[in-house]
């Protein structure tokens, strides 16, 4: 490749200098890197994910398949339990360590602790029932028309209160611990989570129309402010004094009952969420890479385990 050549004012050319004169540009090119990386250094430390607003850090990699649903035990933030489509994990210690429940080779979907070892289970042609925390399962006797159960919900009040999806069929009701379910709402509902507000059950959901909330057991419903990306899934404090939705755009939170919404730290895609029982600042989620992360500042940082 030549050099290209510039006039003198007395019409020679001149030459561009070699390169051995122009060597003083390196070591400012090499200080100018050098700031760029370390301000990128400093970004990444504030947390895992590059603009991240506080510590993003997890505490366990659980390693299945896929990911369905997160709960605490109401009577216990230190024991949870992780549905995927292989069947149950199990966490008593916060969720550092996860075991296999007795339930294996069953999509759980959907997990609802009720208190003192009951639980129900929903997913894909399952829906079944635990009383001596997951030891033993049995299958739900109903009269669903389907059972693939994308959504499933409990009234924290009374646990024999219930909310299904049923893929094909629509949004159902029940009264008596899922013997008996009444059609509520057409079309699709992928996500239901529950509070009580004074002396009402709130059903808050996902829905075609978006985030929706019902205060008369999903007769009638009513928009939710809208958050950033497509929902994905969705948890409530036990008091309804905060929500939180997982979106394509990250983890976000509400304060005034979903009207408006701000971004946590956590702005990966999380696939499950839940809040911890009587503490509308402990929030955990499971990440799509199976990732098991916990918050105690209401979404500010997520710290890995003390």
């Amino acid at each position: 490749m030549s050099r290209r050549r510039t006039r003198r004012p007395d019409g020679r050319s001149r030459r561009p200098p070699p390169a051995a004169k122009r060597g003083w540009l390196w070591p400012l090119l090499g200080l100018a890197a050098l700031g760029l990386a370390a301000v990128g250094f400093l970004l990444l430390r504030s947390g895992d994910q590059p603009g991240g607003a506080g510590a993003v850090e997890a505490w366990a990699e659980l390693g299945t398949a896929d990911v369905h649903s997160l709960a605490f035990d109401p009577a216990d933030a230190e024991r949870l339990y992780f549905g995927h489509h292989g069947g149950l994990l199990e966490s008593r210690d916060g969720g550092r360590e996860w075991t296999a429940t007795a339930l294996s080779g069953i999509d759980a979907m959907n997990v609802e602790p009720a208190g003192e070892g009951s639980l129900q289970i929903a997913g894909h042609d399952v829906y079944g029932e635990s009383n001596d925390g997951g030891g033993s399962w049995s299958p739900v006797p109903n009269d669903l028309p389907g059972l693939d159960l994308h959504a499933f919900a409990v009234d924290p009040n009374q646990p024999s209160h219930a909310w299904a999806f049923a893929v094909g069929f629509g949004l159902f009701e029940s009264t008596d611990a899922g013997r008996h379910w009444e059609m509520r709402q057409p079309g699709n509902w992928p996500a239901l989570a529950t509070y009580r507000q004074s002396d009402t059950t709130i059903l808050v959901a996902i829905s075609d129309a978006g985030l929706q909330r019902s205060d008369d057991g999903a007769r009638s419903w009513g928009r939710l402010g809208v958050p950033p990306g497509q929902p994905i899934t969705l948890a409530a404090a036990m008091d309804g004094s905060v929500l939180y939705v997982a979106t394509s755009s990250g983890v976000y939170r509400s304060a005034d009952a979903g009207s408006t919404w701000t971004a946590t730290a956590f702005e990966g895609v999380a696939l499950a969420l839940a809040v911890a029982p009587q503490d509308p600042e402990g929030l955990a989620l499971v990440d799509d890479g199976t990732r098991f992360y916990r918050s105690s500042d209401g979404g500010s940082n997520f710290q890995g385990p003390p």
